[in-house]
């Protein structure tokens, strides 16, 4: 058995309950998550052959960070709840999304995780020449850091839940996928680290200025609304090589009960663009996290799997040298094993949890109509391309558009009413707690990341999504 093998028994298994009907089975009797077949693979704008590239859609997916339902982490506020399962797999399918939208800003779409063990880790921390892969993986476990299930992590369950019971969502209820990206909108200006801007387009509107006036403005804005006052304000000090890497989610209603199928190539089509962040969805009453497609079928992460929550560690190099490089004498084997098993245990199998061997599929008959599309443009470039395609891929080639793009907001059209609360406040809140990250140099003189905590204020209210929400837990 090799290492693969070895991490997939580890992992739950979907393929049974998720496939159901699907009919492409294994020799083992599952079915086979990308069977042969002529139909292009696309994963989050990467195009793949399953019959040529099977090994690399695997490598991809299994990259992607999976956040699943937890269990025995610190209470949320004065709930008593120490577990999301049942009620949090759309919150999770949220944090899927910003978490790959991190990790492309900050590594890239071309990097790949790999187990990692303390030996690996060491050999990264003496050799000069894998300075970038230390650096890169010190990155993505910052990442992970972000998202881990304590009240200080600036995306945790405790934020989000938290935010969202502020504005009318009790602890333990079901967010709906508008709810959730306007909650992230509001976790998002309290994040230094990252320098987000998180647009959430409501109405099935794209107004391409709106966004570029806040991505391009070097300040931070308080309570702004987009109005001609606004627009003629000096103090927004938009400038020309500026951009705050946009995240772009797009809340949609395609259906009453069942998703139109008039919208099912264009839905597909998306995640061909390289902006792709994949699509909040799921099937009633199950929130998915939708990667990719394959024919007609749709490639996704599950949250719903139920795993003890643990804390990354924070500093390796202390780790490893304490424990692996503590004083063992020479002959001790057996406490050497012992000491290199524990570091693993620690050390290297702390992330395994957030990795997937293998994606599941659902035809996309059987998606809920409530959906948010999901997009990054990291660069006004990116971005301008990500409009040249919505127009020729979605708008002028579809008989009936996902949504519509203009260019700027019409006199008579309602005002944006988003309050983007983007400066740090002055008065602390003493319920709220963020993770502020830093970059230090280590005495090995690599870059590593430390955090301090950041209060926060009170939330301004999020916008409704009634209409967007019949998928009930």
């Amino acid at each position: 058995m090799d290492l693969y093998q070895a991490l997939n028994s580890l992992a739950p298994n979907f393929y049974g309950p998720m496939a159901e009907g699907m009919g492409d089975q294994s020799i083992d009797g599952y079915v086979s998550d990308f069977p042969p077949s002529d139909e292009p693979v696309y994963i989050l704008g990467r195009k793949y052959s399953s019959l040529h590239e099977l090994t690399d859609i695997r490598s991809d997916i299994r990259t992607l960070i999976w956040i699943t339902y937890r269990r025995n982490f610190p209470s949320i506020g004065d709930s008593g709840m120490t577990a999301d399962s049942g009620w949090g797999c759309m919150l999770r399918t949220g944090q899927m999304v910003l978490a790959q939208a991190l990790c492309r800003l900050h590594l890239g779409r071309d990097w790949r995780w790999t187990y990692t063990d303390s030996v690996t880790i060491q050999s990264m921390i003496d050799d000069d020449s894998k300075q970038v892969e230390y650096d890169n993986y010190m990155k993505y476990r910052q990442i992970l850091k972000m998202f881990a299930d304590l009240k200080t992590a600036p995306y945790s369950i405790h934020q989000i839940a938290l935010m969202g019971a502020c504005e009318g969502k009790n602890v333990g209820e079901w967010f709906g996928p508008n709810t959730v990206a306007q909650v992230l909108k509001k976790l998002s200006l309290y994040d230094k680290f990252n320098d987000i801007h998180i647009h959430v387009a409501m109405d099935n509107m794209v107004f391409l200025d709106d966004i570029k006036k806040f991505c391009k403005s070097k300040i931070k804005l308080d309570y702004l609304r987009l109005s001609s006052v606004a627009s003629e304000a000096s103090d927004l000090d938009q400038c020309d090589d500026f951009w705050r890497p946009l995240v772009l989610f797009i809340p949609l209603r395609l259906g009453l009960v069942d998703i139109n199928p008039v919208y099912f190539r264009a839905l597909k089509s998306t995640f061909a663009f390289p902006q792709s962040l994949g699509i909040l969805g799921g099937r009633p009453n199950h929130a998915l996290y939708f990667i990719g497609c394959c024919g007609n079928d749709l490639i996704h992460l599950d949250p719903h799997t139920t795993q003890t929550a643990i804390n990354i560690a924070d500093d390796l190099k202390e780790f490893i040298s304490t424990t692996i490089n503590s004083t063992i004498e020479d002959g001790e084997l057996n406490k050497q094993e012992n000491c290199n098993e524990q570091a693993n245990m620690v050390i290297g199998l702390d992330d395994i949890s957030y990795h997937c061997e293998r994606a599941s599929r659902m035809a996309i008959t059987q998606l809920d109509p409530s959906i948010a599309l999901c997009f990054l443009c990291r660069t006004e470039d990116d971005f301008d391309k990500w409009t040249n395609m919505i127009r020729n891929k979605l708008i002028l080639e579809e008989q009936q558009p996902l949504f519509e793009i203009m260019k700027e907001r019409p006199s008579n059209w309602p005002l944006l009413d988003e309050e983007y609360e983007l400066t740090y406040p002055s008065t602390p809140n003493n319920n709220t707690n963020f993770s502020k990250v830093k970059i230090t140099k280590a005495n090995s003189n690599r870059k590593v990341f430390d955090s301090t905590n950041v209060d926060s204020t009170s939330f301004t209210s999020l916008e409704s999504d009634e209409d967007y929400e019949i998928i009930d837990m």
